[in-house]
């Protein structure tokens, strides 16, 4: 029968002394793991979820033919004979590829529902840095023998570090005491342990393989642990079953050879390759097996990185300093690493630097450009001790990026499992840093001297609605020029103004520490049909855009709740939304932020912009201020409304090059030069926005013919990305510069 629940069955009353009788330390291992890793067991159930889905629709499965394995073998001996021979551990590989291919000369006809899994197993050609290997590595240790305690597995305590988990099947090959002829770690533990491990007298077929296990089926057998199947008999009595439908229930295993042995009112299957039966009499899986072991490399499976592994592939030819390749350990192509010359950057240097969880295998990241092309990645990082900090050097082109971290499990680096971080760094200092989040977080950041962005330049840049149109900055995309103009601002220390109370869910509030300026706020909660705050009908039918900009402050939101930007054409009957802002990847608990959406037309003469909030309970809190509403209306050409920039009029040619300037340093911390080169005297207008199209500082000053050497304070801006904008009576001219404290 099949049992949905998962059931662990413990290994007791193990026989240290008998091992003329199979004994596998599987299970054990495993009760091990659940007790000592907090994750383990919900791990197995979210594996054995997919399993059940890929099992119970066919349809729907992805992963079709072979399936090809690259295997590593890591020897490790403290005598002659522990050191088996490369024959010995090819007659291995022979016998799990006959075994799983049902190709085994000992194949039977007496159980119908034996098959051909379709998966195949090769000494890997190609290690982790991209060399050629024969797939084997030898270990010489004083340790004289070892138990079920993993200490084979790493370096630090006389074994051999596992290979990338996701790109090889690990097996180890050593002395194991205690009778036990191998164990294997089942799917979904720590990748720094995964693979299996054999007795050295009990692997292959020649040399040191000792009767009755001298026919390479204890590999098998743990092979297939290591691939999600249990023992045949559930390792329980008759109402505990092994997860597979055409596998006979019974009450325990089966030693040597008893065909025919009944138990739990059926014959029991002894020649299955999963029962404890000597090698002789084992020769088959299941279809039922082959689907449970195959589900694991179907799309989302615990082992599906596998399919992408190179490691079978032809060997490499031999890596050079000077052959065009960037190839194992060099940073650039034939350059940087351990053999070759250290690359020279154009560009700008950055660190990339990871301090791991205690689940180094989790993660992962990479590095995109504005286009949205990977130029950087790395992980999952199985190789990588627990809280162990790795960095890494690359050399970037002036420009743009977003970095995002990732973690498979979704519980993030730190901190239940253990304080990891990660940061960004470069010349002018630490450009991304965090630690906590949930799946993934992604940060944007810029290196170098941006172009500055101009209205002709083919781009869309900052707040253009689209390539060199719309915005405060560029004319509309319609093409008409207008006039940007205030259409409303709130600060809510008075009144509502033109935003109405959406009910009980909604309130204007006193509490000065929510307010971003005085002591009132909006502030909507919960997730109901009064969450929200609406304006009043605005007539907007002249509009071609429309800025809102807006304070807020979050209180007990949690991850992944979020609220929206939503406006109306239609008097309120029907919302679009504009823009979702989600807890714990837009933005934190407790701070404030601020925003400028711009909303390209056409509007009506009943327009309407709401809030509107989408958590679960009244405790979770948005705190609107400070809104302010603008609108490009009209024929006009402004730069922006003309009360913020003194009444002057400014040219939207702003890729016109009237006049030649420079400004440095940039990136820039406490004062600016800019210089001018004029062909006449005569009064330039020197001012300053952000990226959202903010005045931050306006002055006139009067200038020689020639050069000209301007100092500007930056001291007092906040970092970031800013637009230095000259006019005069010639024209405008811009440049964009970053504030980098």
């Amino acid at each position: 029968m099949k049992k949905v629940l998962l059931v662990l069955g413990l290994i007791t009353g193990i026989s240290a002394s008998y091992t003329a009788q199979r004994v596998c330390g599987s299970m054990e291992y495993l009760e091990y793991q659940i007790q000592n890793d907090a994750k383990r067991l919900e791990k197995m159930e979210r594996i054995e979820r997919h399993t059940e889905n890929f099992t119970d629709h066919p349809a729907q499965r992805s992963v079709n033919g072979v399936i090809n394995i690259p295997v590593v073998v890591h020897v490790v001996y403290n005598t002659a004979s522990e050191n088996i021979s490369d024959a010995q551990i090819q007659s291995q590989l022979n016998v799990l590829n006959a075994d799983f291919r049902r190709l085994n000369s000992d194949a039977s006809n007496v159980w119908s529902q034996a098959q051909d899994s379709q998966i195949e197993f090769c000494l890997a050609s190609v290690d982790q840095s991209g060399n050629a290997t024969t797939g084997i590595t030898r270990t010489s240790t004083s340790m004289t023998s070892f138990g079920t305690n993993d200490q084979m597995k790493f370096n630090s305590s006389g074994g051999k570090d596992a290979w990338n988990s996701s790109k090889y099947m690990n097996i180890w090959v050593c002395d194991i005491s205690g009778g036990i002829l191998g164990y294997a770690q089942f799917p979904g533990g720590s990748a720094s342990t995964d693979g299996v491990v054999i007795d050295y007298q009990y692997f292959g077929t020649i040399g040191t393989a000792s009767a009755p296990f001298d026919l390479g089926r204890t590999a098998t057998h743990e092979v297939g642990h290591w691939l999600n199947l249990r023992h045949i008999w559930g390792d329980g009595g008759c109402t505990v079953d092994d997860f597979i439908s055409d596998t006979p229930s019974s009450d325990a295993a089966n030693y040597g050879c008893a065909i025919g042995h009944v138990s739990c009112g059926t014959t029991d299957m002894v020649q299955n390759y999963m029962d404890y039966s000597d090698d002789a009499c084992m020769n088959l899986f299941t279809a039922g097996q082959n689907v449970r072991m195959r589900a694991l490399f179907d799309t989302a499976g615990a082992r599906a990185s596998l399919l992408t592994s190179a490691a079978c592939g032809s060997a490499p030819p031999t890596a050079t300093c000077s052959d065009g390749i960037q190839n194992g350990q060099e940073t650039g192509v034939d350059c940087g690493g351990p053999s070759c010359s250290a690359c020279s950057c154009i560009g700008t240097s950055i660190t990339v630097s990871i301090t791991f969880d205690n689940y180094p295998e989790e993660t992962s990241w990479n590095l995109k450009n504005s286009s949205g092309a990977t130029v950087a990645s790395g992980g999952t990082y199985a190789s990588q001790a627990d809280g162990s900090t790795l960095n890494i050097s690359l050399c970037l082109p002036s420009g743009c990026y977003d970095f995002t971290i990732s973690d498979t499990y979704g519980d993030g680096i730190c901190c239940s499992y253990g304080n990891g971080s990660y940061s960004i760094t470069g010349p002018s200092g630490t450009l991304v840093s965090g630690s906590t989040f949930t799946t993934s977080a992604t940060t944007n950041f810029c290196v170098g001297a941006p172009p500055a962005p101009t209205c002709n330049d083919g781009i869309q840049n900052g707040n253009e609605t689209g390539v060199d149109c719309g915005g405060p900055l560029c004319s509309p995309c319609g093409g008409t020029g207008c006039t940007y103009g205030t259409v409303n601002t709130n600060t809510f220390e008075s009144s509502w103004g033109i935003w109405t109370d959406g009910g009980r869910d909604c309130a204007r509030v006193t509490t000065s520490a929510y307010s971003y300026s005085g002591s009132k706020s909006i502030r909507i909660r919960d997730n109901t049909t009064t969450s929200l705050t609406t304006t009043s009908s605005l007539n907007l039918s002249s509009y071609q855009e429309v800025t809102i900009e807006f304070f807020f402050y979050a209180y007990s939101m949690e991850s992944g709740e979020d609220f929206w930007l939503q406006y109306s054409t239609n008097g309120g009957s029907t919302y679009t939304t504009v823009k979702a802002y989600v807890s714990g990847s837009m933005f934190n608990n407790g701070a404030f932020y601020t925003d400028q959406v711009v909303i390209a037309g056409p509007f009506s003469s009943t327009t309407r912009f709401r809030f509107r909030n989408d958590a679960s309970d009244d405790s979770d809190l948005i705190h609107l201020d400070d809104i302010t509403i603008t609108g490009c209306n009209g024929t006009a050409s402004i730069l922006i409304d003309e009360e913020s920039v003194n009444n002057a009029v400014i040219s939207r040619d702003l890729g016109q090059e009237s006049m030649e300037f420079s400004l440095y340093p940039n990136p820039v911390n406490d004062r600016m030069n800019v210089s001018i080169d004029l062909n006449q005297k005569g009064v330039v207008n020197v001012f300053i926005i952000d990226m959202q199209g903010r005045m931050i500082s306006n002055e006139n000053r009067s200038l020689s013919s020639g050069m000209n050497i301007l100092e500007l304070n930056t001291a007092e801006m906040e970092q970031g990305s800013y637009i230095l904008v000259l006019n005069s009576a010639t024209g405008t001219v811009n440049k964009r510069f970053a504030v980098q404290h």
